[in-house]
This record gives C-alpha cells, sequence and structure tokens, in this order.
C-alpha cells in the first residue's frame, strides 16, 4: 500500500509540472491564451483527487466507504485524460493523456480488487475494534 501511496503523491505532482512544461515551452502566446486559460482546472483537480488518494488509501482497509470515494474522485483525472485525448492534436499531449488514463486505470484496479474479496478474519476484526471501544 506505501507504494501506492507513493505513487499516487509522485503521480500528483507530475500532472501539476509536467504538462505546462511540456506542452508549453517558451511560455503562452497570445493566440493560445484561452487554451492556457483553461488548462489548470482540469489539472488541479486531477491532482487533488491524487493527493487525497494518497493521505487516506491506508484508511481503505477499515472503511470500503473510504475507498468507494477515492474511487469516485479518480473519474476526474480519467475524465479528464479521456476529454483531452479526445480533443488534442498534439502528439505529445495525447501520449501524456494516455499515460495518465493508463496510471488512473491501474490506480483503479489497485483500490477495486480488495473489495471484490472476501472480508479476512483480519479485516473483520480490524472494522470491530472501534465499535468494542466504544461500547467500553
Amino acid at each position: 500500500m506505501i507504494l501506492l501511496r507513493l505513487a499516487c503523491l509522485s503521480a500528483g505532482m507530475a500532472v501539476l509540472v509536467v504538462p505546462p512544461a511540456l506542452l508549453f515551452p517558451k511560455g503562452v502566446g497570445f493566440h493560445s491564451m484561452d487554451s492556457a486559460a483553461a488548462l489548470p482546472a482540469p489539472l488541479l483537480l486531477a491532482a487533488l483527487s491524487f493527493f487525497f488518494i494518497a493521505l487516506k488509501v491506508h484508511h481503505g482497509r477499515l472503511s470500503p466507504a473510504l475507498t468507494q470515494q477515492c474511487v469516485q474522485l479518480l473519474l476526474a483525472p480519467l475524465l479528464a485524460g479521456v476529454l483531452a485525448l479526445w480533443i488534442s492534436t498534439q502528439p505529445l499531449a495525447m501520449w501524456m493523456s494516455a499515460g495518465l488514463i493508463g496510471f488512473t486505470m491501474v490506480v483503479l484496479v489497485a483500490l477495486i480488487a480488495p473489495l471484490l474479496q472476501e472480508p479476512s478474519a483480519g479485516r473483520l476484526r480490524a472494522r470491530r475494534r472501534p465499535q468494542l471501544a466504544s461500547l467500553r
């Protein structure tokens, strides 16, 4: 789980830094100001969803509802990647959006796989532990 957290943290940083650095290396010209103004909002939303997962995924073992919330938050970078792949004409932007979609799918599978398994005895005890503490 620590590798997933580190990967999500580095992906959040990469989503914020890499696209502006690669797509606009010499700055933004006046003719493309509208696309540059629309770029930060989806990038920030995608990065924040990766940061949230990096911070909260370790609690997902105990709370399936939190894991479902993390999966729902991953829809933002997935939709942003699909939208960027659909409307972009630059090959570099298409490769970056394909990488974002691929990484998001890997994280989705890593989050959904434990939900599809039967709960083990350790996970059941871990869920009951806070309930038992409140009874005392």
